[in-house]
């Protein structure tokens, strides 16, 4: 039988399946299973840190066990990514005032409801879409635009690539801190987020949809995203929201990136890649804070996971959840302690030697 939790999560991604193929995975029963984490303290909406949730649930043995290294493969060499270019630059993390449209930005035209591209080679810029944009051409650019909705190029059972978006972000409407809209933000194969920007949404990137005609690589970088869950919902439905989930998805690569989590007292994790028929991914030089671990790695093949920096006492079990004898290259990674307002660690609390 599907938990509630699992097929939450899968009712977002197949949002625009056809029937059949939801028929198909429901019946197979081959949904995602998150696993249930609590952070160990979030901030409020002032940016006060609340208590933890008092919890029930409990990590599942698979999630608590501990993967053992494979000694098949050998460990390669990699060469750590120096971060894009500007104030966000590392040793700085990506923040909300260099992520997503810039300051003082006004829009050149305004959208109401859904826009839907159909023309190749599209670009869009300095856009307020109060809906979703519909990607249904190729080689579509967004760029410096603002929506209220989400970005999908996953239509029809096509993937409508490449799809590259750069300094734009998904945000709520004026006088809406929280939303429940349960669809990830960007999403879902054969596209580049840059400089994007999330903030007060339960999902963020979705990265799947790999056995469809045209899924290809995702890239996610040098963006910023801030997880939220109205307050009392977790109570109810219970949604196990991620920062970027993956789910049968291509290889992704996900490098110098914000994620915080912690005002979602029911996630799955900031930075999700299980073993739900994915690729993999590289994992570089990103700051997370939250989750019930802030990142799991458990399917796919990993040739990098280095650099990574976990807000220390932010997360509910642990630091990393990993698959060992997947991951090429583990190196760099520890908890942190950060200041949020400048963009920098302050200090390095304890290296991650979990590989």
């Amino acid at each position: 039988m599907l938990s509630a939790s699992g097929a939450f999560v899968v009712q977002s991604y197949l949002r625009n399946s056809e029937p059949d193929r939801q028929a198909e995975i429901a019946a197979t029963g081959n949904l995602p299973q998150d696993q249930l984490g609590a952070p160990s303290g979030a901030p409020s909406a002032s940016g006060s840190v609340a208590p933890s949730p008092s919890l029930s649930v409990k990590p599942s043995a698979s999630v608590s066990a501990k993967p053992k290294p494979s000694t098949s493969k050998s460990k390669s060499s990699s060469t750590s990514y120096v971060g894009g270019g500007g104030s966000c630059a590392l040793p700085r993390y990506p923040t909300p005032a260099c992520t997503g449209v810039p300051a003082g930005w006004k829009p050149k035209k305004t959208v109401n409801g859904d826009l839907t591209i159909t023309k190749s080679g599209t670009v869009v810029t300095d856009q307020l879409v109060t809906g979703s944009i519909i990607v249904r051409a190729s080689d579509v650019t967004i760029s410096r635009s603002r929506v209220y909705g989400s970005i999908d190029n996953f239509h029809g059972n096509v993937i409508y690539g490449h799809t590259t978006i750069k300094d734009t972000e998904v945000v709520n409407p004026p006088g809406q801190e929280y939303s429940k809209n349960d669809q990830y933000a960007f999403g879902v194969a054969d596209y580049t987020c840059l400089r994007c920007k999330v903030i007060n949404r339960m999902e963020g990137w979705r990265v799947g949809a790999s056995d469809y005609k045209g899924a290809g690589k995702v890239v996610i970088q040098d963006s910023f995203a801030q997880l939220a869950v109205p307050p009392g919902m977790c109570a109810s439905d219970d949604p196990h929201g991620d920062g970027i989930q993956a789910y049968q998805g291509p290889t992704v690569t996900i490098r110098h990136n914000t994620i915080d989590q912690r005002l979602d007292e029911c996630p799955t994790a900031p930075i999700f890649v299980p073993d739900q028929g994915n690729d993999g991914a590289v994992v570089q030089d990103n700051l997370i804070a939250g989750g019930g671990y802030a990142i799991r790695l458990t399917g796919g093949d990993f040739p990098a996971v280095t650099g990574n920096k976990v807000v220390a006492g932010s997360f509910g079990y642990g630091p990393m959840e990993v698959s060992c004898g997947l991951i090429d290259n583990f190196s760099g990674n520890a908890t942190v302690k950060y200041d949020w307002s400048t963009g920098r660690i302050t200090s390095t609390v304890k290296a991650i030697n979990e590989c």
